[in-house]
């Protein structure tokens, strides 16, 4: 039996795909005629961040999708741009708020593959080494690209691959302030301010990202 077989048919006016998927259960799949819809999307996961929430079953298909080149067999161009639009830095990666220790504040790192999908970080990476001047991210050193969200404060990204990672670099005086405060009013950066200035330079590259991304997949 052809496992990759589709049977359509039509049901309130959304067109109806099944796919046999070898060992795993037949599975219902939505394509949108109009998309995205303005009734949200029909999309029953979001494929590129969170994936604990998704069944291993998926993972895996959709991770053989992307290293053979089969990504539109499992979701079409509409979809994934769709999903690519929905991942920003507020709604993908922990927040500063999160990290209120003083010592976790100075010490923090996020590592981009525990929250992204390897493409993205990939594109990521590319974007930082390709296309980093007019998104103002600018190289430190071989691996390390950097972007100014505060005086004293600056968002770095490693891209050593495999390891990428997300943390932030203090001028000396702001890292000798935030180590001798005692609590979050004694910082000489608000967590908020400094949260919302990291989330805005992550979506100014997350907009190069995601184009690449979906070039990525579906060409």
């Amino acid at each position: 039996m052809n496992l990759q077989s589709n049977y359509r048919c039509m049901a309130y006016g959304v067109i109806v795909q099944f796919r046999l998927t070898g060992l795993y259960q037949t599975r219902l799949w939505f394509s949108e005629i109009t998309s995205p819809s303005p009734h949200g999307s029909m999309m029953t996961y979001q494929p590129f961040i969170n994936q604990d929430r998704m069944k291993p079953s998926d993972i895996f298909l959709l991770g053989w999708a992307q290293q053979h080149g089969a990504w539109t067999d499992w979701l079409s161009a509409e979809q994934t741009a769709y999903a690519l639009g929905q991942v920003t830095a507020a709604k993908a990666l922990p927040t500063l708020t999160e990290y209120v220790s003083i010592a976790a504040l100075l010490d923090s790192r996020i590592k981009l593959r525990e929250y992204l999908d390897p493409a993205l970080v990939d594109a990521i990476t590319s974007t930082l080494h390709h296309h980093s001047q007019p998104i103002e991210w600018k190289q430190v050193d071989a691996s390390c690209f950097a972007y100014v969200v505060g005086a004293g404060v600056a968002a770095c990204i490693d891209t050593i691959s495999g390891d990428e990672t997300l943390y932030l670099r203090y001028a000396n005086a702001v890292a000798d302030a935030i180590a001798a405060a005692k609590s979050e009013a004694d910082l000489p950066r608000s967590l908020l301010g400094l949260q919302n200035n990291l989330q805005e330079c992550i979506d100014q590259l997350l907009v190069t990202t995601r184009r690449l991304t979906l070039q990525q997949l579906t060409q």
